[in-house]
């Protein structure tokens, strides 16, 4: 891992509570909202500059994110809204990650001058699906009282 990969990996999980047994639902559910809010806030920083290290560097840190996000839902979240009385949509939010990283994996084969249509393009499908998983999951916690 670059050391930008993991200079990200930390920025996100420090503003974030541990992926431990310890930590609260409530604790982790802030954790998965505080996490798309600096996702989203990543994605309008890529849209503001046009250098291409900095938006590789950009998607780099999304990247990050979105493995913590992963993280903190699979071993926090998601197992708590399985005990719940109402897991509807968690099937759902679970294939929504599995297109998110679908995304991603191919906007990480792609270099930000040499593709600059295709990578702006996933970059902008990246966006659009992680809005849509933000949204299936606020429906979900919203559902079980979250």
């Amino acid at each position: 891992m670059s050391s930008n990969n993991t200079e990200a990996s930390q920025s996100c999980a420090s503003a974030d509570v541990g992926t431990n047994c310890e930590s609260s639902q409530a604790e982790s559910v802030k954790a998965v909202r505080d996490t798309y809010d600096k996702i989203m806030k990543l994605f309008d920083r890529y849209n503001g500059t046009d250098k291409k290290e900095e938006r590789e560097g950009v998607i780099n840190e999304v990247s990050a994110c979105i493995n913590h996000l992963t993280t903190v839902e699979n071993k926090d979240v998601y197992p708590l809204i399985r005990t719940q009385s109402h897991p509807e949509g968690l099937e759902i939010c679970e294939e929504t990650h599995s297109q998110v990283r679908l995304v991603l994996d191919k906007l990480m084969r792609l270099t930000a001058d040499i593709d600059k249509k295709d990578y702006d393009s996933e970059v902008e499908k990246l966006r659009d699906a992680v809005k849509d998983l933000k949204s299936k999951d606020e429906n979900l916690f919203k559902c079980n009282q979250l």
